[in-house]
């Protein structure tokens, strides 16, 4: 009788066939063709279930799935598409963006105590050995959920959070020491569109001994694969471009099995920040026309970045795919194309006020990604919970904009930005 082939001899025979082919098959095909548990659906079906019930006991610790906080049909779908999309070994996708983050950063900070007695808990809490902080570096401007964990909740837990200016290796060098557990890129930042270099980066913390976590949400896959440029792991905002409805929300985690592994297995066992199986099925709905989407996004961002670089009411244009921007050369090396993200800046804070309430096209409202165009008034929006230094140091000015180019025609974009700005 042949043997049954046991669940990771399936993945890795599905992974091989998936690596050779081309990413935009990979995103329609990868995850779902061909899917074990429902090999003759075309579509993933979604599995609403909390609980997996088998004969025998035997069988049961044969399979992998015992409870949809660890582990769901419709997830692992979305995981092994999103791994293969990256190009990491293994994939975890949990409840929002910023879950990712947390769990990525927390397995890679945070020591596991297991069976440790309550009296020998003592030693390992940070004001036992204060000269052995660890610390984690970080770029000055960063998306403000990030900044008010790595500020406002890591200190509590023990971790020094270094701010520099992660565009001057020089800062990023002199922020690593021996104590230094992880360095985070954010690249396209946000909401200052600023870019680093992520191989550079990787090569100096690597150095020390520490890790990368490259978060790709701005450019998804598509445009940038921080694995190919030294990343230790990837995280993303699914809520963005890789769903890009605008309807379901959703991050992930990619990086080494093993890493993969203790997050799924220990810290979201812990924390509990798991995605429902109807926003996976969302997802990986999403994932089947990202590229033809960001594509699209790359086109009218560039032609709208364009327009904005010489109209007399805008004082600044921050795209990454304009020469005039800082870092142009750094994202023409790293990425493949310039994505649908921009900021921008009017004259003063009183047209900038005025010039949001004209737009008819451009919606107002945070998130990006969508395949509406969004646009957020920063200051008082994202960065509103902001103290006035915090916003000077991520320099964010009172007339900055941050600026989601959508799929509409460009031209209707165009002619909406042209109807606000005449009224100022």
């Amino acid at each position: 009788m042949k043997e049954k082939k046991t669940v990771d001899q399936i993945n890795k025979e599905l992974r091989k066939k998936w690596d050779t082919l081309k990413f935009d098959t990979q995103q329609i095909r990868a995850g779902e063709d061909p899917y074990p548990e429902t090999p003759s659906s075309l579509r993933l079906p979604l599995y609403a279930t909390k609980s997996y019930i088998y004969p025998t006991l035997t069988e049961m610790l044969k399979n992998h799935y015992f409870y949809s906080r660890t582990e769901n049909p419709t997830l692992y779908a979305l995981d092994k598409k999103l791994a293969t999309l990256h190009g990491g070994e293994e994939a975890i996708s949990v409840a929002s963006g910023m879950a990712a983050v947390h769990l990525a950063c927390s397995s890679v900070l945070q020591q596991r105590l297991k069976r440790i007695k309550p009296k020998k808990i003592f030693k390992y809490l940070p004001q036992t050995h204060p000269e052995q902080l660890p610390n984690i570096v970080m770029h000055k401007n960063q998306y403000t959920g990030t900044y008010r964990l790595f500020m406002n909740l890591y200190p509590q837990m023990g971790i020094e959070p270094r701010i520099v200016d992660m565009r001057d290796l020089d800062q990023v060098k002199n922020a690593i020491d021996d104590q230094t557990k992880l360095i985070f890129v954010e690249t396209p930042a946000n909401p200052s569109i600023d870019i680093i270099d992520i191989h550079e980066c990787t090569n100096l913390i690597h150095n020390s001994g520490g890790k990368c976590i490259v978060d790709n949400t701005f450019a998804s896959p598509v445009l940038q694969k921080p694995f190919e440029l030294g990343a230790d792991i990837v995280v993303e905002s699914l809520t963005k471009y890789i769903n890009g409805h605008g309807d379901a929300l959703g991050g992930v985690i990619i990086g080494p099995k093993n890493d993969i592994q203790n997050i799924r297995y220990f810290w979201q066992e812990l924390e509990g920040a798991v995605m429902s199986p109807f926003n996976a099925w969302l997802i990986l709905r999403g994932c089947r026309t990202l590229s033809i989407r960001m594509k699209k996004h790359c086109e009218n961002a560039m032609e709208i970045a364009q327009y904005l670089e010489t109209h007399p009411k805008v004082a600044t244009v921050i795209y990454p795919g304009l020469e005039s921007h800082p870092s142009h050369l750094i994202a023409k090396k790293q990425m493949s194309d310039f994505g649908g993200m921009m900021g921008f800046e009017l004259q003063s804070a009183e047209d900038s006020y005025k010039f949001i309430d004209l737009l008819k096209v451009i919606k107002v409202g945070v998130s990006l990604g969508d395949t509406t165009s969004l646009i957020e008034y920063t200051s008082l929006m994202t960065g509103i919970d902001l103290a006035s230094w915090e916003k000077r140091l991520m320099g964010i000015s009172d007339t900055h904009f941050r600026f989601s180019i959508g799929l509409e025609d460009p031209e209707d974009l165009i002619k909406d930005l042209e109807q606000a700005l005449n009224q100022l």
